[in-house]
């Protein structure tokens, strides 16, 4: 599965240099011999590791991290005496999207013998104005990253509290809020809608892990709160949630930290609200929910190319406010509650035969838990346990084991409940941010670090032995 940051394949890079070109994917296919499927395929990988959401962010990034150059500047054009011109970028010629289109009529001039036809110069003023268009774009695309998430200095720095166990505090939230769905993209993690203390809320803000600063970002269109969201090719989608008015929405609203804008795309089936957004990298999906009247045990899938949403084989538990992650390429789907109780239940989905599969229970039933998969294992912390007496303990399960395993969680010992806060990781840090401690809407945020084994194996001797 590709990774953010991770280098591109030759393949994708020649994929990549035929994006630059602005040849579509039917010319990409025919120009590499490949199929337009497999295209898509590349320009998903492209997108994941580039961080980016569009073929134009793609081509940009790729200019300023020297992947590519600027598009035909090693291809001279011949001039009128069959010299080289360095004016070398051309726009090419389609059926569909001509170079250039008539504007005004071009005034006849004097001509001599060693001047360039004016076929040529018109590739010569094409090319200028291609390339400060291409500049105007890059400084543009740079200047709205540096907005987008420009960290406003904070008037006292603040004082982490180790707690133990690999806890510690980090910067509160501005204002307590919980019900919100959270997402990492790079090092940032996105806060995204849920609720405060003036009612639920489209507000969206940004935690830079490296500096510890929030920062304001652009709000979400519809305010909502019980939402998931999953990260795809750059963006953040988060498909429905819970109005002001206390039912579901259908709405699917996806955030691009590039651009710092949300775009609106296909709409869900139906409302839900406390479903579980998950990604493989490939494709969105939607477990589990409530849909205004009764709890859900359907699972879909949205294809972001195709913007289309198609129903999977239904989970075995109907049930709400469940979490999960995705691990060695199965989809996991943890707790939650139904009508009647909290679930200990865990089921996988595997998305290669569609089939559904049951794994052992948690050791508590959680629901409004957090969840985030870190070195290859599903850690779930905190969780609403109504009607019951809380564990002080979190769990992480290991799936090569099938083990759920206790999770020290020193926040516990204070709160006998903890849920409904926004969970997301980055690296091998997970970070859980405002939610309630029983009861009560807090802005405390979080981080745990798991332990990282390491292995050191000595090197051995160049030479033989003496």
């Amino acid at each position: 599965m590709p990774e953010l940051g991770e280098p591109l394949s030759d393949r994708e890079m020649d994929v990549l240099r035929c994006l630059s070109k602005g040849a579509g994917n039917k010319e990409i296919a025919a120009e590499l011999f490949i199929s337009e499927n497999t295209v898509k395929v590349h320009l998903r990988n492209i997108f994941t590791k580039l961080g980016v959401a569009t073929r134009t962010e793609a081509a940009t990034v790729a200019l300023q991290q020297g992947l590519i150059g600027v598009p035909g500047a090693d291809a001279p054009v011949p001039n009128g005496d069959g010299a080289a011109s360095p004016l070398a970028h051309t726009i090419p010629e389609t059926p569909d999207e001509p170079a250039f289109r008539e504007s005004a009529p071009v005034t006849d001039t004097a001509v001599t013998e060693t001047a360039v036809p004016a076929g040529r110069r018109w590739s010569g003023a094409l090319a200028v104005v291609g390339l400060a268009l291409l500049v105007v774009l890059v400084l543009a695309v740079i200047a709205s990253r540096q907005n987008s998430l420009a960290a406003t200095p904070t008037p006292t720095p603040y004082v982490s509290v180790d707690l133990g166990e690999n806890w510690r505090t980090i910067r509160p939230l501005p204002a307590p809020r919980s019900g919100m769905a959270a997402q990492t993209v790079g090092t940032n993690v996105y806060v995204l809608g849920g609720e405060t203390a003036e009612g639920i809320t489209n507000s969206a803000l940004a935690y830079e892990a490296q500096s510890g600063i929030w920062t304001e970002v652009a709000a979400k269109p519809t305010a909502v709160t019980d939402a998931s969201a999953a990260t795809l090719f750059g963006e953040i989608f988060v498909p429905g949630g819970r109005l002001a008015d206390g039912q579901p929405t259908n709405m699917l609203e996806v955030y691009s930290p590039a651009n710092n804008a949300w775009r609106v795309a296909q709409s869900l089936p139906h409302p839900i609200a406390g479903g579980l957004a998950l990604s493989d990298g490939s494709f969105l999906y939607l477990f589990g929910g409530w849909d205004g009247e009764n709890y859900l045990d359907t699972a879909y899938l949205y294809d972001p190319v195709q913007d289309r949403w198609q129903p999977l084989p239904s989970m075995s538990h109907a049930r709400a406010n469940l979490v999960g992650g995705t691990l060695f390429g199965f989809l996991y789907a943890v707790g939650g509650n139904d009508e009647e109780n909290n679930l200990a239940v865990c089921e996988q989905f595997n998305p290669q035969t569609g089939e559904w599969q049951s794994c052992p229970p948690m050791l508590r039933p959680r629901s409004r838990a957090g969840a985030a998969t870190i070195l290859n294992k599903l850690y779930v912390v905190g969780g609403e346990q109504v009607g019951e007496t809380s564990a002080s303990f979190s769990e992480l399960y290991d799936p090569v084991g099938q083990q759920w395993t206790i999770l020290n969680t020193p926040v516990l010992a204070d709160a006998a409940t903890w849920g409904n806060f926004g969970a997301a990781h980055v690296e091998t840090r997970l970070f859980m941010i405002g939610g309630q401690h029983d009861g009560e809407m807090v802005a405390d945020a979080y981080q745990y670090s798991p332990l990282v084994y390491q292995t050191f194996i000595p090197a051995a001797s160049s030479r033989g032995e003496e």
